[in-house]
């Protein structure tokens, strides 16, 4: 089996997979952590089937690379927040202002993550690679 047919066979079924995923997430509070590796595994895949899509997918992996930026940006306050919350006692008024801005900073990048999904990525007949 050449490139172009495993990719032809095997990323339409995928890019499904990863669309319904996000349509749930961009509809109510799920896993964002999931989501991001499902985005990279999605986004390094496509990287490998490049030469048999030609530069049509480059688009596509930019957008890709977006969604990953901005669930990575999530990650990263929820992980913050943690390392914090090691460090300072909970009533620590740095404490308090550092997780006060953090949960704001995590709550505007999901908000942008879903804009994004609904208004750029996920329109009609885009959820197909074949």
């Amino acid at each position: 089996m050449t490139a172009t047919a495993a990719a032809r066979a095997r990323l339409p079924q995928m890019a499904q997979a990863y669309f319904k995923a996000g349509r749930k997430l961009a509809g109510a509070p799920a896993s964002f952590h999931k989501f991001r590796l499902a985005t990279k595994a999605l986004r390094y895949t496509l990287e490998l089937f490049r030469p048999c899509y030609g530069p049509a997918l480059d688009r596509r992996l930019s957008e890709l690379a977006a969604i990953q930026d901005s669930l990575g940006a999530i990650s990263d306050c929820a992980t913050t927040r943690e390392l914090i919350a090691a460090k300072l006692p909970e009533d620590a008024p740095e404490r308090i202002r550092m997780e006060t801005y953090l949960d704001a900073a995590a709550k505007r990048k999901r908000l942008e993550f879903r804009r994004y999904w609904l208004r750029t990525f996920d329109q009609p007949g885009r959820s197909a690679y074949g």
